[in-house]
C-alpha cells in the first residue's frame, strides 16, 4: 500500500506542475534573495534612524527669546506705553506670563511661540506710544503756531 500512495502523490505533483492554473511557489535565485534581504535591512535601519532623530530633535529651552520679550516689554514701558498704549502693553504682559508658565511646564515650543508674540505686541505698544507722543507734540506745535499768528495779527500795524 505504501507504494501505491507514493505513486498517487507523485502523479498529483506532476498533474499540478502541468496544470497552468495551479498555484506555483515562486523561488528567487540566491542573488535576488540577497538583494531583497539587503533592501529590507536597509529600510529597517533607515526607519530606526528616523525614529531616533525624531526623538532627539526636542526643542531647546527658549531662554534667550524670553529675555528678549522681557526687554521689549521694558522698552515699551520706558516709551510710555503704560499711559499711551495700555491695551497693547497689557496683552504683551499677559502673553509673557503665559510664556513663563509654558517654560516651567517644559512646553518649549509654546513658550517660544508666545515669546515671539510678546515681542511683536510689545513693539506695537512702543510704536503706538511713540506715535501718540508725536501726535501730541505736533498738536502743541500747531497750537503754538496759531497763537503766534494771532499775536502777530494783533500787534501788526493797520
Amino acid at each position: 500500500m505504501l507504494g501505491s500512495s507514493a505513486s498517487v502523490a507523485h502523479d498529483l505533483k506532476e498533474t499540478a506542475m502541468n496544470n497552468a492554473l495551479a498555484p506555483r511557489a515562486l523561488t528567487l535565485p540566491a542573488t535576488s534573495r540577497y538583494h531583497v534581504a539587503r533592501l529590507l535591512s536597509l529600510t529597517a535601519v533607515t526607519a530606526l534612524a528616523l525614529m531616533l532623530m525624531a526623538c532627539a530633535t526636542k526643542i531647546a529651552a527658549p531662554t534667550q527669546e524670553l529675555a528678549l520679550s522681557r526687554a521689549a516689554i521694558e522698552a515699551a514701558t520706558r516709551a510710555g506705553a503704560a499711559e499711551l498704549a495700555p491695551t497693547e502693553l497689557n496683552i504683551a504682559r499677559q502673553k509673557q506670563a503665559m510664556a513663563d508658565t509654558a517654560m516651567t511646564q517644559e512646553q518649549y515650543d509654546r513658550a517660544l511661540l508666545l515669546s515671539n508674540e510678546v515681542q511683536v505686541d510689545a513693539r506695537l505698544a512702543e510704536a503706538k506710544a511713540r506715535s501718540n507722543r508725536a501726535d501730541r507734540a505736533a498738536s502743541e506745535l500747531r497750537e503754538d503756531g496759531r497763537v503766534l499768528r494771532q499775536e502777530i495779527d494783533r500787534t501788526a500795524p493797520r
